[in-house]
C-alpha cells in the first residue's frame, strides 16, 4: 500500500512529465499571427517559421535562459516530496511556478514591443504566449493544489468546496475533449515538416482556439458583449435553480419568459405615464405575468399531483402559441366573423410596436456617463446600500430596507454630484448592454437573501430535500409548491425585459425573433452554477464570454460556432456525472465522514 508520500510523489511526477512534453512540443510564444491562425511559434527545441524570418528588431533570445531556469525548477519541484520539506515544499515551488510564468509574459511582451517601436505600422499583430507557458503556470498551479490536499484536512478543505470543485473539474474535462475535437476537426493552419513541428501546430490550433473563445476577458467591447449574453441566463438560471432548490423541475422557464415578454409589451406600448412610473410597471407585469404562468402548474402538482415537467413542457407550447397568435396578424376568422388584433405593427414582419420611450430601460452609457459626463450615482447607491445593510442590526428586513433606502439617496446625491467629461468609441457604443444587467445583479441578491437568510427559504430548502420531513415540521408543500413556481416564473418572465424594455437584440419592440430558447440554457447555467446564486452569476457569465467568442473563433478560424454548443453539453454532462470524481464529491453523506475524519485527526 502506497504511502501518502510515494502517492505525492507520484503525483509530481506524473504532472512534471506532461509539463516537460509539452514544453518540447508546443509553441512558448507566438509574436506574430495572420488572421487565418498560421503563426510564428517559437520553441526551445526548435522554432517553427512559415514567414521565414522574424521582422528584424526582434530578439528571441530571453527564451533560452528562461528555459533552463524552468527545467531547474521543474527539477526542485520533483525533489521535494522526498525532503523533510514534503507538501509544505511545494507551496514554495507552485509560487515559483506563477513568477516563472509573470517573468515569461514581461520577457515576451517587451520583445515585441521593442520591434513594434518605431514603425508605423505594428510589424508584429496578435502576438501572444504559447502552450508551452501555459504549462508552465498550469504546472504551478498544480503543485500548489497538491500541497493543499496533501497538508492536514487538505481533502476535507476541498470535499467542503465541492460546489466550486465538481464544475470546475467538469470544464477542465469539457476543455479537453472540446481540445480533441478541434484537432480531429480543422485542418491546421500552417504546413510541417515534420512529425514534432505537426503536433506544434495542431497544439498551437487548439490553444489559439480557446485564446479566441476567452479573449472577451481582455477585449473592452467583448467584455461588454459577454454581460449583455449572461444578462438573460442569469434570470433563468435563477428560476431552475429556485424550482431545484425546492424539489421541482421547471423546465418552463422559455414559456415564463415569453408570457413576461408579452406583458412588457402590452404596459410598454399601450400605458401612459412618466418614466418613474411606467418603467416600474412594466418590469412588475412581466414578473406578475411569468409568475403566474409559472404558478398554474405548480397549482396543477400540489391539487391532482401533475408532473410539473410535462405540464411546464405543455406551457411552453401555449405560450408560443398565443405569442404567434398576437404579433403574427392584426386580422383573424372565427366561424365566420373577423377578429381584429392592435397589437402587430404594420408590415410583413411579425413584430409589435415599439415600446414607448418612457417604458424603456436605459443603455449602459447612459447610465454611466448621462450626457457625456460619468456620473457617480450609481457607485455612491451601492456603496451607501452595502453600508445600510452591514451597519443596521436588526432583522433582515430593516437591513434590506434601509440598504434600499441609502441605496436610493446614494443615487440621487451622486446624480447631482459633476463628473468629468468621458466619450465611448463606437465599438462600446453599439454594445446593447442596458440596465437589465443591473436587475439580474439584483435578481441574485434577492435569491441569497430568500433562500439562505428567510424562513420561507429554509422552508422551500427543507422541502427539497426531505418533502415529509418538511411536512412534519409544519410547511404546507402545496402551498409553497406553488409559491416556488410562481417565483421561478417571475425570475424568467423578468428575463423578457432585457429583450422587449431593453432592446438586447436590436429594437425596443416583441418581435417573433426573440430567443426565448435561453429558457432552455437556463438548466445548464443552474446545474453549472450548483443552484448557488454565485455559481449562477458566473455561470451565465461563463457562458456569455464563450458565446462572445465563438463569434471570433468562427470569423478567424472557420470553425463552427456549434463547438460552443458541444462545450455547454459537456459540461453538463460531466457535471451529471460528477466530473468522475471521488463519490464524497457528490454523496453528502460521504462527503460529511471525510470531514468527520479530518476533524477527529486534528484533534489527535
Amino acid at each position: 500500500m502506497l504511502t501518502d508520500r510515494k502517492r505525492l510523489g507520484l503525483l509530481v511526477l506524473l504532472g512534471g512529465g506532461v509539463t516537460l512534453l509539452l514544453w518540447y512540443l508546443a509553441p512558448w510564444a507566438v509574436p506574430h499571427r495572420s488572421f487565418g491562425g498560421e503563426g510564428v511559434l517559437l520553441n526551445p527545441f526548435g522554432h517553427h517559421l512559415p514567414q521565414g524570418q522574424l521582422p528584424q528588431g526582434y530578439q528571441d533570445a530571453w527564451l533560452y535562459p528562461l528555459f533552463y531556469l524552468s527545467l531547474a525548477w521543474l527539477g526542485l519541484s520533483l525533489l521535494l516530496p522526498w525532503t523533510k520539506a514534503g507538501a509544505r515544499g511545494l507551496y514554495f515551488a507552485g509560487a515559483l511556478g506563477l513568477l516563472l510564468f509573470l517573468l515569461a509574459y514581461l520577457l515576451f511582451q517587451g520583445s515585441v514591443a521593442q520591434a513594434n517601436a518605431g514603425a508605423e505600422r505594428p510589424l508584429l499583430r496578435r502576438f501572444s504566449l504559447g502552450l508551452g507557458s501555459y504549462a508552465t503556470l498550469a504546472y504551478g498551479l498544480y503543485l500548489l493544489l497538491l500541497a493543499r490536499v496533501f497538508s492536514p484536512g487538505g481533502l476535507a478543505f476541498l470535499v467542503r468546496r465541492r460546489g466550486v470543485v465538481v464544475p470546475l473539474f467538469s470544464l477542465l474535462l469539457a476543455s479537453l475533449l472540446g481540445g480533441v475535437i478541434v484537432a480531429l476537426l480543422k485542418e491546421s493552419p500552417g504546413e510541417a515538416l515534420g512529425l514534432r513541428e505537426g503536433v506544434m501546430l495542431k497544439l498551437d490550433l487548439i490553444t489559439y482556439t480557446y485564446q479566441l473563445l476567452f479573449s472577451p476577458l481582455v477585449n473592452p467591447s467583448g467584455f461588454l458583449q459577454s454581460l449583455l449574453l449572461a444578462t438573460p441566463l442569469v434570470f433563468t438560471g435563477l428560476s431552475v435553480a429556485l424550482g431545484f432548490r425546492g424539489g421541482l423541475f421547471n423546465i418552463g422557464a422559455p414559456g415564463q419568459l415569453i408570457l413576461g415578454a408579452i406583458a412588457a409589451m402590452l404596459v410598454g406600448v399601450y400605458l401612459p405615464g412618466p418614466r418613474w412610473l411606467a418603467l416600474p410597471l412594466a418590469l412588475l407585469a412581466a414578473a406578475l405575468a411569468g409568475g403566474l404562468w409559472g404558478a398554474i402548474p405548480g397549482w396543477l402538482k400540489a391539487r391532482f399531483g401533475a408532473h410539473e415537467v410535462i405540464n411546464t413542457i405543455m406551457f411552453n407550447y401555449i405560450a408560443a402559441s398565443l405569442f404567434l397568435f398576437l404579433i403574427s396578424a392584426n386580422e383573424y376568422k372565427f366561424f365566420g366573423k373577423t377578429l381584429y388584433l392592435p397589437f402587430k405593427y404594420p408590415g410583413y414582419e411579425a413584430r409589435s410596436y415599439e415600446i414607448r420611450p418612457e417604458a424603456r430601460i436605459p443603455h449602459w452609457t447612459d447610465l454611466v456617463a448621462p450626457g457625456g459626463e460619468l456620473s457617480f450615482a450609481l457607485p455612491l447607491a451601492f456603496l451607501l446600500g452595502l453600508s445600510g445593510y452591514f451597519l443596521v442590526r436588526k432583522s433582515l428586513g430593516h437591513r434590506v430596507l434601509a440598504a434600499l433606502l441609502l441605496g436610493v439617496l446614494g443615487y440621487g446625491l451622486g446624480g447631482l454630484l459633476p463628473g468629468p467629461q468621458v466619450a465611448f468609441g463606437p465599438d462600446l457604443t453599439s454594445v446593447r448592454l442596458n440596465g437589465a444587467f443591473l436587475l439580474a445583479l439584483l435578481a441574485l441578491l434577492f435569491f441569497h437573501l430568500y433562500v439562505f437568510r428567510h424562513v420561507g427559504g429554509y422552508e422551500l430548502r427543507a422541502l427539497g430535500l426531505a418533502p415529509k420531513a418538511a411536512e412534519y415540521g409544519g410547511v404546507a408543500p402545496g402551498r409553497k409548491m406553488v409559491w416556488i413556481m410562481f417565483l421561478a416564473g417571475a425570475l424568467a418572465g423578468l428575463a423578457a425585459a432585457h429583450y422587449v424594455l431593453g432592446g438586447g437584440v436590436d429594437e425596443y419592440r416583441l418581435k417573433q425573433s426573440l430567443p426565448y430558447s435561453v429558457g432552455f440554457d437556463g438548466i445548464a447555467v443552474a446545474l453549472m452554477g450548483q443552484n448557488t446564486p454565485l455559481g449562477v452569476g458566473l455561470a451565465a457569465w461563463l457562458f456569455g464570454i464563450l458565446l462572445t467568442g465563438g463569434l471570433q473563433v468562427n470569423l478567424q478560424l472557420g470553425v463552427s460556432r456549434e463547438l460552443v454548443a458541444v462545450l455547454q453539453a459537456l459540461i453538463v454532462l460531466f457535471i451529471a456525472a460528477g466530473g468522475f470524481l471521488p463519490r464524497y464529491f457528490t454523496d453528502p453523506l460521504r462527503a460529511a465522514e471525510v470531514e468527520l475524519k479530518a476533524e477527529k485527526e486534528a484533534r489527535e
